[in-house]
């Protein structure tokens, strides 16, 4: 069964691997190749505002994985949201593995967040949100941050206890704007939810009827527009 299993993901991987040249990138998009890696991320930072999206590629192959199951737009596979802390921006995000292996919910600088060391690229983007809607986000943000909460690696989204990245974000905003700002989670196809299973040693049957709020899903919203993209290589 694993043998099956293996050769399954392989083919698969290679599938999506094959449509990649044929990917349209979101309409708009404005990248950013002209300078160093690292003056990117100050550029960047410069940028930020409270509430903005920051969503980044990592070099690992399984960040690979996760953003194939984008259906928009297949360049990120991890995110956050930026809030400000004594005048400085941070990346309120939450991660699992060899990063923050007690997997609880992070505050980090830009530099950190999209180290062109660990990442291909990353992205700013903004939503359309008034200053109460971002006071109150921050207060939901900081409960699970001082709570502790980490890293949900059932992917279940009925429950607040544990949170994956863009499952955090999407819930965040839901509440502070009252549900004006809305997203719509992925269902998992056959083929999908077999992958799933397998990368994440989580039964098929259970997989097979899990719904995701994937990484593009938080920003191809017509709430959430493009401010910068910046691709190191």
């Amino acid at each position: 069964m694993k043998q099956l299993i293996f050769i399954f993901f392989v083919s698969y991987s290679l599938y999506l691997c094959a449509g990649i040249s044929s990917e349209q990138n979101v309409t708009g998009i404005d990248r950013y190749h002209t300078i160093s890696p690292y003056a990117m991320i100050e550029n960047g930072e410069s940028l930020l505002r409270e509430g903005d999206l920051v969503v980044r590629l990592n070099r690992d192959p399984s960040s690979r994985f996760i953003k194939n199951f984008n259906r928009h737009d297949k360049s990120y596979s991890h995110s956050g949201i930026v809030l400000m802390e004594h005048g400085y921006p941070y990346v309120f995000h939450i991660i699992d593995g060899e990063e923050n292996p007690g997997g609880k919910m992070r505050m980090d600088s830009l530099r950190w967040f999209g180290n062109p060391t660990k990442n291909i690229a990353y992205g700013i983007f903004r939503y359309d949100i008034t200053a109460t809607e971002i006071k109150r986000l921050k207060e939901i943000v900081h409960t699970w941050f001082v709570n502790g909460v980490k890293f949900d690696n059932t992917f279940n989204l009925t429950s607040d206890d544990k949170l994956y990245c863009s499952e955090m974000i999407s819930k965040a905003l839901t509440e502070a704007t009252d549900k004006r700002i809305g997203f719509e989670p992925t269902k998992l196809t056959t083929a999908e939810a077999a992958l799933f299973s397998a990368y994440t040693h989580l039964p098929f049957s259970y997989t097979s009827h899990l719904s995701i709020v994937s990484i593009d899903e938080l920003y191809v919203n017509p709430f959430c527009h493009l401010i910068k993209e910046y691709k190191y290589n």
